[in-house]
């Protein structure tokens, strides 16, 4: 299964969990979410201190997450799933088996989206039945485009493009941001089909290049 049919199937169980956490108010909060995060193994997370810690854990499992993601991009793993984004159908006629590697990647993207929504949940105090839904996932696929699909570096300069503007157009005219966002990713597609990181590799990395040359 691939394509639309997959990110249709996707789409559909996020809808579904959604749904399934509204409904079960009893337990994890329903539609208002779990809102009194307060403490972690009796940590009391609100204070100043622990949001500072919190702060610098995420970042640092951040570039640990990207190193393990080089790793892999590194190995047979990686360099096979380069190739079946590419050419799928040679990949399966060389005796790879197509459903294994995409199965080990998903579940690597799973391993560190989960690890994100935890220290997410950490930062912002609670967690609510919107953030498991298709507007999410959405925005995640924008993130990729934004930033890169085809650089590991691509995610993070589109999550932290993207959140400031989201963070700026939604104060400033909060009833525009969806179409707002909707713009930018049209944008990005039609103007840099590579991203943010596909521009500067292509664009501005070699003006530094040549000027380290000359200046040589």
């Amino acid at each position: 299964m691939g394509g639309v049919y997959f990110a249709i199937i996707t789409q559909s169980m996020a809808a579904l969990l959604s749904i399934l956490i509204i409904g079960n108010a009893g337990y994890i909060g329903g539609f208002n979410g779990i809102t009194d995060l307060r403490t972690l193994k009796g940590w009391d997370i609100r204070t100043d201190d622990a949001k500072f810690y919190i702060y610098f854990a995420t970042a640092i499992c951040l570039l640990l997450v990207i190193l393990l993601a080089q790793i892999v991009l590194n190995s047979k793993l990686g360099r096979v799933t380069v190739a079946l984004r590419g050419q799928e159908d040679r990949v399966r006629f060389t005796g790879y088996s197509v459903t294994a590697f995409k199965t080990a990647a998903f579940c690597f993207a799973a391993f560190a989206a989960g690890i994100g929504g935890a220290f997410f949940t950490m930062n912002v105090g609670f967690m609510h039945a919107n953030f498991v839904g298709i507007i999410p996932s959405i925005e995640m696929v924008i993130f990729c485009a934004v930033g890169g699909r085809f650089s590991i570096y691509g995610a993070v300069y589109g999550a932290l493009a993207v959140n400031a503007a989201k963070t700026l157009f939604s104060e400033a005219y909060p009833e525009l941001w969806l179409f707002a966002m909707g713009l930018i990713f049209v944008g990005v597609v039609l103007m840099f089909s590579k991203g943010l990181a596909g521009f500067y590799s292509d664009t501005i990395e070699p003006k530094f290049r040549n000027k380290g040359a000359l200046s040589s």
